[in-house]
């Protein structure tokens, strides 16, 4: 089966890095030159309206705002669920194959494609990628810039680093901050001779990153004191990286680039199901190790080139959906 010429993708962001950077990821998986525009909905009212609208395959762009564009697409990408009614309108003007990422709850499916991960569990459907993680990549200049930034912030020698990445409270699971703490006291002891990295998210208590100004860190960002994301180096510079389990993007990030072990944090007052599905099937493929459960090195990395070919395989399959 010949993969149909797209050459150019729209993605369609609602401004959530955690849903726009995944359509961006796949389309780099899938070696396409892509644009982003933002997306909204006019009104809550129009939100809702679009649920109903879409069961009866009704088309309206006048139900949200979208930025300008221009020139031919053959792709039309988004995640999230304030994108997906959009994402129908506007490939359907376009005259473009449809992709979605993580499941369009409330909408009707039929996409083009739908790469949804593995911990969310949805029926079979022809048209549906399954992925053993949440959609990432980097390409190697992106990588570079960012490198050659963050030697800027820390100037620092060529000493083995290990990387802390803390995320917070998550869908109504809260972070428990003694667990957190603990964490840091073992990590901190386990060193021997390695730098600690530490970056904070926009979800990290404040009591945590009140902690963290206290202790003994080469490298220290705190999210609360400016937006700056220093992920991509730590995947790609440290020997090994501790993350909390609170979020799948960040997991995601960690287990499918760079050569850092990674050991995973759980540190929540309470483990949501569909995280905890994920790190177990994580563990079980050798890609992480919870912290405190073992002393073995979880380097294996997780490969996302057989999704773009899967990807492929939907978007060349003209047949109509339902």
């Amino acid at each position: 089966m010949s993969r149909p010429k797209i050459t150019r993708a729209l993605v369609l962001s609602d401004g959530r890095p955690g849903h726009f950077n995944q359509s961006i990821a796949l389309c780099r998986l899938l070696g396409v030159a892509f644009e982003v525009v933002e997306v909204s909905f006019r009104s809550s009212f129009m939100r809702v309206s679009s649920h109903v609208f879409d069961f009866f395959g009704w088309r309206f762009e006048s139900l949200f705002h979208v930025g300008k564009f221009a020139g031919e697409f053959q792709l039309v990408v988004s995640a999230g669920s304030r994108t997906y009614y959009a994402n129908k309108v506007i490939s359907a003007k376009l005259e473009a194959k449809s992709v979605a990422v993580l499941a369009p709850r409330g909408y009707r499916w039929n996409y083009g494609c739908l790469v949804i991960p593995n911990y969310d569990a949805v029926k079979p459907l022809p048209q549906v990628v399954r992925t053993p993680v949440n959609l990432s990549c980097l390409d190697e200049q992106l990588i570079a810039e960012r490198v050659a930034e963050f030697r800027e912030r820390h100037p620092g020698g060529c000493k083995p680093a290990w990387g802390v990445i803390i995320g917070g409270d998550s869908g109504g699971v809260k972070m428990d901050k003694k667990k957190m703490m603990a964490a840091l006291d073992r990590i901190e002891a386990m060193r021997n001779g390695e730098e600690l990295w530490v970056t904070t998210s926009r979800r990290t208590p404040a009591e945590v990153e009140n902690d963290l100004r206290r202790r003994s860190i080469d490298f220290l960002h705190l999210y609360s004191e400016g937006a700056y994301n220093p992920i991509p180096v730590f995947v790609h510079s440290c020997d090994r990286i501790f993350v909390t389990g609170d979020s799948t993007a960040m997991l995601s990030e960690c287990v499918t680039a760079g050569s850092a072990a990674v050991d995973v944090l759980q540190v929540a007052s309470s483990i949501a199901a569909k995280q905890h599905r994920f790190v177990r099937c994580l563990a079980q493929r050798g890609a992480v190790t919870v912290f405190g459960e073992s002393d073995d090195l979880a380097k294996l990395k997780v490969d996302l080139s057989q999704v773009a070919n899967e990807v492929w395989k939907r978007l060349a399959n003209e047949e109509s959906l339902p």
